[in-house]
């Protein structure tokens, strides 16, 4: 008897430690809020909307787009992707969704809005994973999938400004 009580209290132990580290995990990777902003007038001819979770990674990229992009005519709404439920699809030249896989999972609120966006030829998901190579199936959009290291923002942000300029310029 007083072995199994030592083996369950290992037991125990071991999954309690578990459940810590895992705790940690999900603590170390939460995303946060971003400040919604506008750039330019929306009088402009050009809207383009960026919604994204928050994190240094995806700040950084945010505001690179926004550099580039201000130089033009173009208004640009940025918001996070949990006020997402507020904005139609339809209002938008582009529409540029940048948030993290969440347990394999698209982030509930871009899920709820590619859901009832009624043209995805305008949207370029950009889905951020630790091997940087999900990418979902369900929805027939353009998806760029990365691993949030910086040395990859100039890339990432060259290769979605190519891809705005082709939606843009239909």
């Amino acid at each position: 008897m007083k072995v199994l009580k030592i083996v369950l209290l290992v037991i125990g132990c071991i999954i309690l430690v578990f459940i810590i580290l895992f705790l940690i995990y999900l603590w170390m990777n939460r995303q946060g809020v971003i400040e919604s902003s506008e750039i330019g007038s929306p009088e402009f001819e050009q809207k383009v909307l960026i919604a994204s979770q928050g994190s240094d990674f995806k700040n950084a990229l945010v505001e690179g787009l926004i550099t580039n992009l201000k130089q033009r005519q173009i208004y640009i709404k940025v918001l996070d992707v949990t006020a997402l439920s507020e904005l139609s699809g339809s209002d938008w030249d582009a529409v540029v969704l940048i948030h993290s896989v969440e347990i394999n999972k698209l982030q509930p609120d871009v899920k709820a809005f590619l859901d009832r966006a009624h043209d995805l030829d305008k949207v370029i998901l950009i889905i951020t994973s630790g091997p940087g190579t999900w990418k979902t199936d369900d929805y027939d959009v353009d998806i760029i999938s990365s691993a949030s290291k910086k040395e990859e923002l100039s890339v990432l942000t060259k290769d979605i400004l190519e891809r705005l300029d082709v939606l843009l310029s239909k």
